[in-house]
């Protein structure tokens, strides 16, 4: 399971190298950079579509051992706000 500090940086480097994101440096992402095509932020937009989507919800099973519910899925709109939900979602499983 990967440690919950530098989240950012972690979810960064792991969606670069799951989706094959060859000409993205992961330690250029802004941590408000959208994920999605049709989701607008001030940090850039990586293009995920919805596979991709599909692909970061097993990512974080993987990593973190938490299941991303089809509810919380439109919660995943930036890298921060992905960090945040698994920092949450972390602390909830630890009560």
């Amino acid at each position: 399971m990967a440690k919950l500090e530098d989240i950012e940086g972690i979810i960064a480097h792991k969606i670069v190298e799951r989706l094959e994101l060859t000409d993205v440096d992961p330690d250029s992402i802004s941590p408000e950079a959208s994920l999605f095509e049709s989701v607008k932020g001030d940090g850039g937009n990586l293009g995920l579509d919805s596979i991709d989507g599909l692909e970061l919800i097993v990512l974080i099973y993987e990593e973190w051992d938490i299941k991303v519910s089809a509810n919380d899925m439109p919660r995943l709109t930036t890298i921060k706000r992905t960090a945040d939900y698994i920092r949450e979602r972390s602390a909830d499983a630890e009560k």
